[in-house]
């Protein structure tokens, strides 16, 4: 008894010592210290038996009559595993009787916060209200750093008014042990009643519990109103007057989570790494956001604390997006918080660890921020920060083995199509809808997110061209004529001219006609403030701007090239370059298509399409808004890592071409259609100069072209300063297809043209089948019996002040009266493509009825042959008389109708 007595004093004096050094929370680390101690004082007993039993010359009699087996079983285990017995219980004991709430940790020295007082915490009646939940701990350098967080970064907080309210708590969970207890108790007691701005909850304080504490934080605000919820951590300084006021306009809204995004990433498994996951199982994770700064909208606060089982594991911004996979919400990536030890000036979020070295002060940054000065001024920029451009800066977040997209966030570089070239892309982009929050550019027509047209059936219609440079010495006639094409194929187009060069009254003449011209200015700031870019890289390269513009001679090239990547992406549509020439409109208004042309460079084979040396041109292209291709060649040029100024086609011709040919497969199962070479260029830089010149048989040559074609490029670079001499191709072309008004000061009054001859295309002569080139597809079809391309039917000239109307508040020339009427002697004659035909039409267009309009009309017309019967065929021959009203001009043509028997 009394060896039992003693060991039992001396081994729980030695428990109380382990608990106090590991802490009542990792009872197993003094239970093991203890029986390893216990082990090696049996061990020690056990052996100091052994030997002396060996040593003895003749056995040991014991007084008592008891053999040394029986000796150690009384004096050694019983004792032992009796002492070893007690002191799980009481471990077990210890750890149960833990303080499991706020209200008991109150008892011992520090303050609890009941989470039922609502009159504290309900923020009142601001239209946006804002809840801050602040993660710290009970360590004395958890509570110097909110003292810190108090003086800089709570300091940014503006006053609560009716438009916006804060409420902001440090959440801390139960003291770690009774130590931390004893000498922190007193001083968090004291801090609560100087501040009343902490939330004690009960949850473990620990690292390893840290989703835990997050999740019950995220309960105990799910109590309270609020519109909007951030979770930050005590050592992230927050420009929280930037988060006031970009919340404040962004107003109450559902499903919002934004903060840093990661996607594609595995878990981390190296064993010294302190974020090493071994709960998760399910490989990589869901999309998640860094846990230095998030915000919430109120739905997703009551989604993620619906009760339930949930899995907790040891990281919590991880857990956060375990939590939301099932929602299938997805974080809203900004770069602008980071949780490095990096600073830019714009950042959001920017980590103060005690790990970086030199410790720097959140006190220098609250001085920079109020006092106007760079955010990052004196404050240690050696490091890259995460989607940021990494020029002058080390430890690029690419060797870490991320990407960065400009949708999704930060990466696993493995997953990312851009830098390994796999065959599956994403094909669209999700993009915004036009809203009433959106800000106009082009009033009723453009705003800073999108347009009227670009989620629409008519999203054709929108046509984009640039001009960059002075039109005073650059602007040239056929650049009015080539305008003059598209609408004279096209007449109820929208064309848009982005341009930092031409003045706002450059098209008037248009303007007056009723065609839908405007010219959209830009500059690096607009481009900038409309947020033109597709990421953080493209934002850096619009931000050095003037750099590029004295770094290499190709700039206005190369942001030409960016422009129309940004135009279609944001808005779909159609771009040109304003030296391609219409000789007839694209078949059908829905397929989306690029150009193709061939290189007669050796040295582009390593990056051109095939074998003949083929590539893509972005003169001449038409998509639908939010074509992720466009991102990804954007952001894999237009950065300031990437970016060459030397490089004439670089973010051109060569970067649509080497996507392209890397998705190939993709891109074209899913919508999209490569022009043969002719359908665009049926010329090359080379021949074109010939077709400016005199040609015998120009008009031949001109049927030859609409045949196959539906443009025809000058190629300004090469043909800019050549004459377009009378007689050749292209003066045909103009000559054809050309409305005369940009001469306004000439004497053309309306004129109605049209062809001398319909020539209509049969199978044979005895049918009245039409001829269908199925291998062009509709796209290059050209649609018999209508009046189109070669054929047109259009009213050019310029209407003059005495046969209009004109409204005060308006330039648009109007007629008092237009009608149209079209009849046909043996066939028929409908105005839609769908429609059967009739012998004769009628359209009185009524009042205020622009040219534009009327030619719109007229674009319509459509030839059908007679009827064939066994008793009555159809000799060939007819005859289409148009008649036109419009204004003062009455005119009439009267055209042909001749059958051509195609072979097939």
């Amino acid at each position: 008894m009394i060896r039992l007595f003693t060991l039992t004093t001396i081994f729980w004096f030695a428990v109380v010592s382990f608990i106090s050094y590991f802490g009542d929370d990792e009872p197993i680390w003094p239970w093991m210290a203890i029986c390893a101690i216990l082990a090696v004082a049996l061990i020690i007993q056990t052996i100091h038996f052994r030997f002396r039993g060996i040593y003895s010359i003749e056995p040991h009699k014991n007084p008592r009559g008891m053999g040394a087996r029986l000796v150690i079983l009384r004096t050694v285990l019983i004792p032992g595993g009796v002492v070893s017995f007690i002191t799980m219980i009481m471990l077990l004991h210890q750890n149960n009787t833990r303080p499991s709430s706020a209200e008991t940790l109150a008892t011992t020295g520090a303050t609890a916060i009941a989470s039922l007082n609502a009159a504290k915490q309900i923020m009142g009646s601001a239209q946006t209200q804002i809840l801050i939940l602040i993660l710290t701990s009970w360590t004395p350098k958890g509570y110097e750093k909110r003292q810190v967080v108090r003086e800089t970064t709570i300091r940014l907080l503006p006053q609560n008014t009716a438009q916006v309210a804060f409420t902001y708590k440090f959440i801390i969970g139960e003291a770690p042990n009774a130590r931390v207890r004893e000498t922190m108790g007193s001083k968090i007691k004291a801090e609560q009643d100087r501040h009343d701005d902490l939330l004690i909850l009960p949850v473990s304080d620990t690292y390893e519990d840290l989703s835990l504490k997050v999740f019950r934080g995220l309960e105990w605000a799910n109590k309270f109103k609020f519109d909007f919820l951030c979770k930050t951590d005590d050592d992230i300084f927050v420009r929280w007057d930037v988060v006031a006021r970009e919340l404040m306009e962004l107003g109450p809204t559902h499903y919002y989570w934004r903060g840093l995004a990661y996607w594609d990433i595995l878990p981390i498994t190296n064993p010294q790494n302190k974020n090493i996951e071994h709960q998760f199982k399910l490989g990589m994770f869901p999309p998640f956001v860094a846990g230095s700064l998030y915000i919430f909208s109120r739905d997703v606060v009551t989604l993620l604390t619906y009760p339930g089982p949930r899995l907790f594991t040891k990281n919590e911004d991880q857990n956060v997006g375990i939590w939301l996979h099932p929602y299938n919400i997805k974080p809203i990536h900004d770069k602008r918080i980071q949780q490095w030890d990096v600073c830019e000036d714009d950042m959001l979020a920017k980590h103060f660890s005690d790990a970086f070295t030199p410790l720097e002060s959140m006190h220098d940054m609250y001085k920079n921020v109020i006092e106007n000065r760079p955010l990052c001024q004196g404050f240690r920029q050696v490091y890259c920060a995460a989607c940021y451009s990494c020029l002058g800066r080390s430890n690029h977040w690419r060797d870490w083995g991320v990407a960065c997209d400009s949708v999704r966030g930060i990466t696993n570089i493995e997953k990312n199509e851009l830098y390994q070239g796999k065959a599956s892309v994403d094909i669209k982009d999700s993009m915004p809808e036009i809203s009433k929050k959106d800000e106009w550019i082009l009033p009723g027509l453009l705003t800073d997110a999108s347009s009227v047209y670009s989620d629409t059936d008519d999203w054709a219609r929108l046509h984009w061209a640039i001009w960059t440079t002075d039109p005073a010495t650059t602007w040239q006639p056929r650049h009015f004529q080539a305008i003059e094409t598209l609408f004279v194929h096209n007449p109820n187009v929208v064309l848009i001219i982005m341009s930092n060069t031409l003045p706002s009254d450059f098209f008037v003449d248009y303007i007056r006609q009723g065609y839908k011209i405007h010219i959209l200015s830009f500059s690096k700031e607009l481009l900038l403030a409309r947020k033109w870019f597709f990421s953080p890289n493209t934002e850096d390269w619009l931000q050095r701007w003037d750099e590029w513009v004295v770094a290499g001679k190709f700039f206005p090239v190369h942001l030409a090239d960016y422009l129309r990547l940004v135009a279609l992406y944001k808005y779909g549509g159609l771009y040109m370059d304003m030296d391609a020439l219409w000789v007839r409109a694209p078949g059908d208004a829905m397929t989306e298509f690029i150009g193709a042309d061939l290189s007669d460079y050796d040295g582009d084979r390593v990056w051109t399409l095939d074998d003949q040396n083929t590539y893509l041109a972005n003169g001449v292209m038409r998509f639908q808004r939010g074509r992720s291709m466009f991102r990804h060649i954007a952001d894999s040029y237009f950065t300031v890592t990437n970016y060459d100024p030397e490089c004439f086609n670089c973010g051109g011709p060569k970067a649509f071409t080497m996507y392209v040919k890397t998705h190939r497969t993709t891109l074209e199962s899913n919508g999209l259609k490569i022009l043969p070479r002719e359908a665009l260029y049926p010329y090359n830089w080379k021949e074109i100069e010939p077709a400016l010149r005199p040609s015998k048989n120009a008009d031949e040559e001109i049927r030859r072209i609409e045949e196959h074609s539906i443009g025809l490029h000058l190629y300004g670079k090469v043909t800019s300063k050549k004459s377009i001499e009378e007689g050749s191709v292209v003066a045909a072309a103009l000559k054809i297809w050309g409305l005369d008004l940009f001469a306004m000061s000439s004497s053309s009054m309306p004129t109605l043209q049209g062809p001398k001859t319909l020539y209509y295309p049969t199978t044979s002569s005895s049918s009245v089948l039409p001829v269908l080139h199925g291998s062009k597809g509709l796209l290059l079809e050209r649609q018999p019996g209508a009046f189109r391309g070669i054929d047109a039917v259009f009213v050019r000239g310029a209407l003059r002040p005495s046969s209009l109307s004109s409204s005060a508040s308006s330039i648009v020339i109007v007629v008092k009266k237009a009608a149209v009427m079209i009849s046909v002697q043996e066939g028929f004659v409908a105005m839609d493509t769908s429609a059967a035909g009739t012998r004769k039409i009628e359209l009185d267009m009524g009042e205020n009825v622009t040219m534009a309009q009327l030619n719109t009309m007229l674009s319509r017309i459509r030839y059908l042959p007679p009827i064939t019967t066994a008793s009555h065929g159809w000799d060939g021959s007819d005859q289409v008389t148009i008649q036109v009203s419009f204004g003062q001009m009455q005119q009439k043509l009267v055209i042909p109708v001749v059958r051509r028997v195609i072979k097939t």
